[in-house]
């Protein structure tokens, strides 16, 4: 090719309008760059971003809550709660967070009983939680308690031989108890006898099994309750003498005789058919929350006696069909026709009833079970997240859902004690031994040239 000066004059100019490109893309990249934030979080739990329970309830938030961290500067916490409380930030442009350096804010940690590096208050008016961890858990906890509009009260009636809220025998019901305080509800025990009232701010009065007769004049306390609108939540139980039947019949249930047995207890090796497997839920805010199987200890299956122009009713919790309930049960139980009920069952009932005067809806929730809430049982499978759900549709704050914990995947590698042998044997003589050989040999090739 022959370059002459016109030819020069075009490469020039073919020159110039590449480099004004070049830079006019490197600006366009440069402001778009400035302007997006996308992050991409490829583990395998998702474990370095919000869970989407989490980002649903910040995108729902809209009260002035305020977050103080108390963190001195060159804290080895302050790059992790950085990270963390950005994540919250960016969906929930309107928190408020103050960095506090504890070192030179002394009346404000005496103020607030700070008690460590790292330490978060979460504040919307006079309500306060803190925050001792850096779990996307506890921070989100302590928003949904501070949320809330008012004190929630949960009335745990007793005298009766119920489980107790706060007792940590396997019978009672603590640990569920504990997860409810963390979500911001109170909890109160309350003997009718020698409390004659059921106290207007409460949420949900918690019947669990009881095992003794009601006073007809503590039947009248509850049902004046129930009449005004109150919400309840009541766990029965198997039996054949039972204590509340007075309230069965008010609410138009029909507990059955006998104890469901469930034959698919066999397939996740449950030798005992006495547990009940749930995966049928209602099609329900309770059941969404509910992410996979629950499990029932001896459960008690119930129908609506006839339609009632009071409650309206909706089956919560429903068996397969090869379930059913046995009038004597036992491990080897078998299904008798005339005596036994066939499947699939209902164990567990939503009640509403519309307040007009209130212009609000009353809930009733009764489950033929109290063990899947016991310190026994609460642990398997979906239980907490069933007990959590049905909690907070009875304190009617359904956009309040159970947070799931982050936890990295277990890469823990088990060997036997042959694959361990044979490891150790590799690296502290095998491995050794060869670099030595191969040492040795290049020292005597060398020498031979």
């Amino acid at each position: 090719m022959k370059i002459n000066t016109k030819t020069q004059r075009q490469l020039k100019i073919q020159n110039g309008l590449f480099y004004v490109l070049m830079i006019g893309l490197v600006i366009l990249l440069a402001q778009l760059s400035l302007k997006t934030n996308t992050q991409m979080d490829w583990t395998s739990n998702q474990r370095h971003s919000l869970s989407k329970t989490t980002t649903t309830f910040l995108k729902q938030l809209d009260k002035p809550i305020t977050i103080q961290v108390f963190v001195s500067e060159g804290n080895e916490f302050k790059p992790a709660l950085t990270t963390l409380l950005n994540r919250y930030k960016s969906h929930q442009p309107e928190l408020t967070i103050h960095y506090i350096d504890p070192d030179f804010s002394p009346d404000i940690v005496r103020e607030l009983n700070i008690q460590q590096q790292g330490e978060m208050v979460i504040s919307l008016g006079e309500q306060q939680q803190h925050v001792f961890d850096l779990s996307e858990q506890s921070l989100t906890n302590a928003l949904i308690a501070v949320s809330r509009e008012q004190d929630k009260w949960l009335v745990f009636i007793e005298g009766h031989g119920e489980r107790q809220p706060d007792h940590q025998a396997n019978f009672n019901m603590s640990t569920w108890t504990t997860t409810l305080k963390q979500k911001g509800f109170k909890t109160k025990t309350l003997n009718l006898v020698q409390h004659q009232q059921i106290p207007r701010n409460t949420a949900a009065v918690v019947i669990a099994s009881p095992e003794k007769p009601w006073l007809p004049g503590e039947i009248t306390l509850l049902k004046d309750y129930l009449a005004a609108g109150g919400n309840l939540l009541w766990l029965t139980e198997p039996s054949d003498n039972r204590p509340l039947a007075a309230l069965a019949e008010h609410l138009g249930l029909d507990i059955l005789p006998g104890t469901l047995i469930d034959p698919n207890t066999e397939l996740l090796g449950i030798p005992d058919p006495q547990f009940a497997l749930i995966t049928d839920y209602a099609d329900h805010p309770i059941g969404q929350a509910t992410s996979s199987v629950t499990l029932f200890p001896k459960v008690s299956a119930m129908t609506p006696m006839t339609e009632s122009s009071h409650w309206q009713y909706q089956a919560l919790l429903s068996t397969p069909a090869n379930v059913w309930s046995d009038s004597d049960p036992g491990p080897l139980a078998q299904y008798q026709a005339g005596d036994d009920t066939a499947g699939p069952l209902n164990i567990g009932y939503l009640l509403t009833a519309k307040q007009s005067q209130q212009d609000r809806q009353q809930r009733v929730i009764v489950i033929g079970d109290g063990d899947f809430l016991s310190n026994s049982f609460i642990g398997n499978a979906a239980n907490l997240e069933l007990g959590l759900a049905i909690m907070n549709w009875l304190a009617e704050d359904d956009n309040l859902i159970a947070i799931p914990v982050k936890t990295t995947v277990d890469k823990q590698l088990e060997l036997d004690k042959m694959a361990s042998l044979f490891i150790g044997l590799g690296f502290l003589v095998v491995l050794p031994a060869s670099l030595l050989l191969i040492g040795l040999s290049l020292w005597w090739y060398r020498r031979q040239q």
